[in-house]
């Protein structure tokens, strides 16, 4: 592939692809405007800039596996046969230990106490953690959702019952559990 030109951190190809590399990746392949690069080499290249902007995006937040592939999927949507190379980012990271689902579930368990099971398991498998994972943690640690709800009801004390329990409902709470305590206060 030919390199038409090289512009501040952008290499712009003869296939309309931009590629954006750090100073590190054009000094390892001394890519320079008007030079050719083999398949190979643009496999490579393709590998060092998303591990790049991996490292870069996991500086600045978690991620679980697959945020970080659709992440990367976004940033290179436009580079052809590159899932390959994303794979290989994401294997080299995960060994590495910087990317565990493990432990990303148990951190956002943690930071969202104030939600039943039911929403933050809906919300973690939206981020690509499965059941399994979930089941593990939550077995873990057990949680009183019914003491959750009573430490929840002052919010919504002066409301109808109805209301209250589509707060509860909205934030995950079972509804055995909610009409439960609900009953205790009358």
């Amino acid at each position: 592939m030919k390199i038409l030109k090289f512009q501040k951190n952008k290499i712009y190809l003869e296939n309309d692809e931009i590629i954006d590399i750090n100073r590190d990746i054009k000094a390892k392949y001394r890519i320079k405007t008007d030079g050719e690069i083999g398949v190979d080499e643009y496999h490579n290249i393709i590998y060092d800039s998303a591990l790049s902007k991996s490292y870069f995006l996991l500086s600045k937040r978690d991620y679980t596996v697959r945020d970080l592939l659709q992440k990367l999927r976004m940033k290179y949507r436009r580079s052809s046969a590159v899932e390959g190379q994303l794979q290989k980012v994401v294997s080299k990271l995960s060994e590495l230990g910087y990317l565990d689902d493990y432990s990303y579930a148990e951190s956002y368990i943690s930071a969202k106490k104030s939600l039943g099971r039911k929403r933050i398991e809906y919300e973690l498998h939206l981020k690509g953690i499965d059941s399994s994972t979930i089941d593990s943690i939550y077995g873990e640690e057990e949680t009183d959702e019914k003491k959750m709800i009573s430490d929840l009801l002052h919010k919504v004390k002066n409301k109808e019952k109805d209301k209250q329990v589509a707060y509860f409902m909205r934030r995950g709470f079972k509804l055995g559990d909610i009409l439960d305590v609900l009953k205790g206060l009358d």
